[in-house]
């Protein structure tokens, strides 16, 4: 429980006009805002699938880029997970500075969490 414990994260469920809408709450906007993206189990297993594939391979050395159905990026690093809120301004320069940084072994603990929390309504690790 120490990730969400250090990213300050907390998980809920918010009804807007008769729709339940499931939300993050963190240090990062930024991060809230990418697993916002994420909101149902299959979209979270794609996700999980992205970074165990960038992790289970040391050697390959390109970071691997995601981007959102919202046009945000998610650029998962071996080590290093960069989010970026506009894919576009990153196609157009590589360069830029990302919106949120965090180890790559976090980002998955916390989508893993996120993924929990969908399916079963818990907000902890999953086991």
């Amino acid at each position: 429980m120490s990730i969400l414990t250090d990213y300050k994260i907390s998980f809920g469920v918010k009804k807007i006009h008769n729709t339940d809408f499931k939300f993050s709450n963190s240090i990062s906007p930024s991060l809230n805002a990418i697993l916002f993206e994420f909101g149902n189990v299959i979209d979270c297993d794609a996700l999980l699938e992205v970074i165990y594939l960038r992790v289970s391979n040391p050697i390959q050395s390109e970071d691997i880029l995601y981007t959102t159905q919202g046009l945000q990026m998610i650029r998962i690093g071996f080590s290093l997970t960069r989010l970026y809120h506009d894919a576009e301004a990153y196609d157009t320069n590589p360069n830029t500075i990302p919106a949120y940084n965090l180890p790559t072994a976090d980002f998955k603990e916390i989508v893993k969490a996120w993924k929990n929390f969908i399916t079963n309504g818990n907000n902890g690790l999953l086991t």
